[in-house]
């Protein structure tokens, strides 16, 4: 599962490094536009991720066998085509949260159909690589998690894009949530707890001005995974 754990991180990096774009940029009369770079910005960073396996035979939808370099504009084609169909933001009930929900389902299963399973033989590791491994929890616990708290959020008080400023503050705030959870021993328990004191803190002194929702979910969600990256490094 190397290949998928890549792939996996390029796809989410993609979203990572565009979502701090101006909202501008995501606008509708941009789409294309915002189509383009979503495409060329996957291909840069799937190509540098998988290089040492672009010549391997990679199972297309369990259809057809070709090399990963020919698969890979195939994913990022789809994953554009899955950003402009699964719009439903305004239009239905929950819209804006069932767009990013079913857009992840369906690219990540798409991503799961067509990786070469033959390192996971070689291996016997669904975890192989620990930095990977921590990379895709770090960025699941800033920006994923973020999106999925926004698109809730918009959907119940339609809520505008957080500020440059309201990201990264709330962003740094879960990574070292996360972080904390990779400490050795049992320090981590401590760290903790001041640091989800001082969380309180800014929060009630509004220096994170967000709603309970969000502050609590965030913290949930990072401690989550956290965990999950921690019985990676201590356990297996």
């Amino acid at each position: 599962m190397i290949v998928f754990w890549r792939l996996f991180l390029s796809y989410f990096l993609t979203d990572f490094i565009l979502g701090f774009r101006s909202a501008d940029f995501w606008s509708p009369q941009n789409r294309n536009k915002r189509l383009a770079w979503q495409v060329g910005l996957f291909l840069v960073l799937a190509y540098g991720l998988c290089y040492g396996y672009l010549t391997m035979r990679w199972p297309l939808l369990e259809l057809i066998h070709l090399p990963g370099w020919a698969v890979i504009p195939l994913i990022a084609l789809f994953s554009a085509f899955s950003s402009r169909f699964f719009d439903f933001g305004g239009k239905i009930k929950y819209g804006y949260f069932l767009s990013f929900f079913l857009r992840t389902f369906v690219n990540l299963l798409f991503l799961f159909l067509c990786v070469p399973f033959y390192v996971l033989y070689e291996t016997g590791n669904f975890f192989a690589e620990p930095w990977i491994i921590f990379t895709v929890g770090m960025v699941l616990t800033t920006r994923v998690l973020e999106r999925c708290i926004f698109t809730i959020e918009q959907d119940r008080y339609g809520r505008d894009y957080p500020s440059f400023d309201e990201q990264w503050m709330l962003m740094m705030a879960r990574a070292i949530f996360f972080l904390i959870m990779l400490l050795p021993g049992w320090r981590w328990v401590v760290l903790l707890l001041v640091w989800l004191g001082a969380c309180l803190y800014a929060r009630r002194i509004r220096l994170l001005d967000v709603s309970r929702f969000a502050f609590y979910v965030g913290i949930g969600g990072a401690v989550f995974f956290g965990f999950l990256v921690r019985l990676r490094f201590f356990l297996i």
